[in-house]
């Protein structure tokens, strides 16, 4: 027998074990390295409701807030309240009033109720966190110093397990509730100081580096806790005026105060605007009156004394111009002044937003020319043609929320045109920051356009139109292409909009049929059953370029077409085949569906629904 020489033996030996080793790592366990976790947010933005730039500047001289660049005045929307002033800052679509119960012009009427002043809306829903409790507004008033504070406790909380997100948003309404219920002020700051210290340390032994924190507020608080309230649909009763649900006659005045507050917005009968602008504008207690007429031209009133605002384009560069006409109602004299002196000023008078601010941040009314043309045309959906500052020893106060707070002690209260209602404040501890406008504070920070979507939560339906949608930079149609389907309706066509989640833009494709299910919402029932279902494939709507919002017009689903006045519960629910491959061979066909939004909407007197 031949035998292998000891090294062929050696060799064969070598191979076997080589072609034994796939084998061999197939046995042994494979261990996969754990998915890396999404990184820690890099900015925390504190919105902090109604602290004043007054008490933060305080609050520095007793050491607090340290590790924080100078505070920057920021100056608030007129009137200076919280849903149009955080809309602005934020840069998202403007809400349909200065308050949540609002006059609406397409629908001549106040629309709203009470629960609607606690019900979030889109600056709210924008952030990452806010409203820890249950009927949180409530519960910010009939306990303020808790809320206050606990809302501090939870953002601290929770902004590390926020990952994945490069700035974590809070939204934190307590301080406001403190400060309308005399709560204790100094002694929140103190916490919240203490509590954002106690981050910092967290976040730099787990991260190596400094967290950028941004506190920004969108109003200041007038701490007149002495002030009366002033009957001012008693005047106008005096002279033939009465507060009306909608303008029939030139006697009807229209116009809402969701609690209490220093300034509001008048709606009148066109004929009679300026007339009711001169009956308020006389009252003890009123400060200032605007008024613009159809023609845009705006007139500034304090007692006798008289000025108008003048506006006009330089690209896309708003200019602003006030000339005293009787007296000076907003006590500029010294400087316009100083203001020609320093040709800060074109030579027939006019600046810009920017200029206006430096020279009158300090001045009783800060900014005044650009935040009163705002007022009357940016700043909401519905704005009115008379808007009113009152001082601070008065205010105004309607409805139910008036009636709880004449029960209990009052704080101060805002909305005022004046700076002891309109300064709020905007400081971070990276970014030098300086005073600033609602409508462009924003772009000190790189604009917020990371914002929370709230898509990610679920899909939403909402009432839209095309120039909303234009001017909504999250809509997908803000763009420079705008589907045809869009652009070829009137501005103010009613739309129903489907924002959808990714989960729900995948699962309905372009072949599923959308059914819209109208039902009447009665009050303690389910409603009296379907009224109307409006089906269509989902390629029938009209898809923005990204795929995620679809609108189609309210006409298509006889939305326009309702009982006048009523409560509605529209719900969208998608179908597809379970089986496409099945359909048309015999087999029964099998039908997948999924709700992918609700929403409740008032008719208006014509039977339509309204987005404003």
């Amino acid at each position: 027998m031949h035998r292998m020489s000891s090294a062929t033996r050696r060799v064969r030996k070598f191979v076997g074990h080589l072609l034994l080793c796939p084998l061999a790592l197939s046995c042994v366990p494979f261990r996969r390295s754990p998915p890396a976790e999404p990184p820690i947010a890099n900015r925390l933005v504190l919105a902090l409701d109604g602290v004043d730039y007054r008490d933060i500047m305080a609050a520095r001289a007793r050491g607090l807030f340290a590790s924080f660049r100078p505070p920057s005045r920021l100056v608030s929307t007129f009137p200076s309240i919280s849903d149009i002033a955080w809309h602005d800052m934020l840069g998202v679509q403007p809400p349909p009033g200065y308050q949540r119960i609002f006059y609406s012009a397409r629908q001549n009427a106040v629309v709203g109720e009470l629960l609607d002043a606690i019900t979030p809306i889109e600056y709210e829903r924008r952030m990452d966190l806010a409203f820890g409790l249950k009927l949180h507004h409530l519960a910010a008033y009939l306990m303020s110093d808790q809320v206050a504070r606990q809302e501090v406790d939870v953002d601290v909380r929770q902004f590390l397990s926020r990952r994945g997100r490069p700035t974590v948003y809070a939204y934190n309404v307590g301080p406001d509730a403190l400060q309308h219920t005399r709560g204790d002020l100094a002694g929140y700051l103190a916490h919240l100081d203490k509590k954002l210290i106690a981050l910092q340390h967290e976040y730099r032994r787990r991260t190596g580096r400094d967290l950028e924190m941004v506190i920004l507020s969108d109003h200041g608080h007038n701490r007149a806790v002495a002030a009366e309230f002033l009957p001012v649909v008693e005047a106008l009763k005096v002279h033939g005026f009465h507060v009306a649900p909608s303008l029939v006659d030139p006697g009807d005045v229209a116009f809402s105060v969701d609690g209490v507050t220093t300034g509001f917005g008048v709606f009148a009968h066109p004929d009679s605007v300026m007339r009711v602008a001169s009956l308020l504008a006389a009252l003890d207690g009123v400060a200032v009156v605007s008024t613009r007429d159809a023609r845009g031209a705006i007139v500034v009133r304090a007692r006798d004394a008289m000025a108008e605002i003048i506006t006009r384009q330089r690209g896309d560069t708003t200019l602003y111009r006030y000339r005293p006409l009787v007296g000076d109602p907003l006590g500029y004299t010294a400087v316009l002044a100083r203001m020609t002196y320093d040709r800060a000023v074109s030579a027939d008078s006019f600046a810009t937003a920017a200029t206006w601010l430096r020279y009158t941040a300090a001045e009783p009314f800060p900014a005044a020319p650009p935040r009163i043309v705002a007022g009357h045309t940016t700043v909401t959906l519905n704005p009115a043609p008379i808007l009113v500052s009152l001082d601070d020893k008065v205010r105004v106060g309607l409805g139910a929320v008036s009636v709880a707070n004449r029960m209990r002690p009052l704080g101060g209260t805002h909305g005022a045109l004046s700076a002891t209602n309109s300064l709020g404040v905007v400081m971070s501890n990276v970014v030098d920051t300086h005073d600033d406008l609602t409508s462009t504070v924003r772009q000190q920070f790189g604009g917020f356009d990371d914002l929370y979507d709230p898509r990610t939560r679920a899909s939403f339906l909402s009432l839209s139109t095309p120039a909303m949608l234009r001017r909504d930079r999250w809509s997908g149609f803000s763009g420079p292409v705008v589907p045809d389907a869009v652009a070829a309706l009137a501005d103010t066509t009613a739309l129903l909009q489907l924002s959808l989640s990714d989960a729900d833009a995948r699962w309905i494709g372009e072949t599923a049929r959308l059914r819209v299910e109208i039902r009447r919402d009665s009050a303690g029932a389910k409603g009296d059953g379907v009224r109307a279902n409006g089906a269509a494939a989902a390629s029938a709507w009209t898809r923005s370029p990204d795929g995620r919002v679809l609108v189609i017009a309210a006409s298509v689903l006889s939305l326009d077409r309702q009982p006048p006045w009523s409560a509605l519960v529209l719900r969208v629910v998608a179908e597809r085949e379970r089986d496409p491959e099945a359909t048309g061979t015999g087999a029964p066909r099998r039908v997948a569906t999924r709700t992918l939004a609700t929403l409740r909407v008032r008719t208006d007197g014509r039977g339509a629904v309204s987005p404003y």
